[in-house]
């Protein structure tokens, strides 16, 4: 994977690169070689706080990737984020071991499958999908949200999923837009996990990214084109239905307790 970012991902005036305080010259000097490889203004940071740094970046800078000795966050100075594949560890153990995964039931995943992620946020669904559909599928993952993207797309690429998993192709762009254009059955599985539509207390972390998350929620026209585009299965999580789920033909996925996964079947 390159480092370089798309052309049409560079030079975004929100987000600019520092690092910690106390940052090693080896950390400032990999700081630096990011901002150029990102297309992202680089700001210098001595013994001033996170404030003042954002207000030497000038412009409209709200949020920066802050490099320190122990790894990097987007920071907008209230929150922090780091990159981690959190209970995806747990489930990819739970998977080799044959316990499988809520994911992988609800998807009726196997080897080979193209899925396609519409959400992809920190890559953890992903990560699962790509595991349950080996090499020799496929497994695409979009994110609209351009901080969040650069921030999995660092960490991903730091992560060895092994030789058993496929390679998760990457996107930033607007999934809606996407599933609107592809041809008909492209994906057997496509998975939508809207993360902003109704976050929970628990999600604060996230608020870092409010400024840059696409705030459309999910909506019968996402779901129709998704349905469209999958041969087997759309899957939905979420924690409640909307009204509109039995129109569109989203049933809680049955012998899963208290899941939140919600399915319809594709079109073709």
């Amino acid at each position: 994977m390159s480092n370089r970012l798309p052309d049409t991902m560079r030079d975004d005036p929100r987000l600019i690169v520092t690092t910690s305080r106390y940052a090693s010259n080896a950390t400032r000097a990999l700081a630096k070689q990011k901002a150029e490889d990102w297309g992202f203004r680089y700001v210098g940071r001595s013994d001033v706080s996170f404030a003042r740094v954002l207000e030497h970046a000038e412009g409209d800078a709200v949020a920066a990737f802050v490099f320190g000795d122990d790894g990097l966050v987007l920071s907008t100075g209230q929150t922090q984020l780091r990159h981690g594949i959190g209970t995806a560890a747990i489930r990819l153990l739970s998977i080799g071991k044959g316990t499988g995964d809520p994911l992988i039931r609800a998807g009726e995943l196997r080897t080979g499958d193209r899925v396609f992620d519409a959400t992809l946020g920190l890559g953890r669904d992903a990560l699962v999908a790509a595991r349950a559909v080996g090499p020799g599928g496929e497994v695409i993952g979009v994110e609209s949200n351009h901080a969040l993207f650069v921030l999995t797309r660092e960490g991903l690429a730091s992560y060895d999923a092994g030789a058993e998993s496929a390679t998760i192709q990457l996107l930033h762009d607007d999934s809606r837009r996407l599933l609107s254009s592809a041809a008909a059955g492209s994906y057997d599985v496509v998975v939508v996990d809207p993360m902003f539509s109704k976050p929970a207390k628990s999600d604060g972390n996230f608020e870092a990214l409010r400024d840059f998350a696409d705030s459309t929620n999910l909506d019968p026209a996402w779901v129709r084109h998704a349905r469209r585009v999958a041969k087997r299965w759309v899957l939905v999580k979420a924690a409640y239905g909307a009204p509109w789920f039995g129109d569109e033909g989203l049933q809680r996925v049955p012998g899963m307790g208290a899941s939140r996964w919600w399915r319809a079947k594709g079109r073709l």
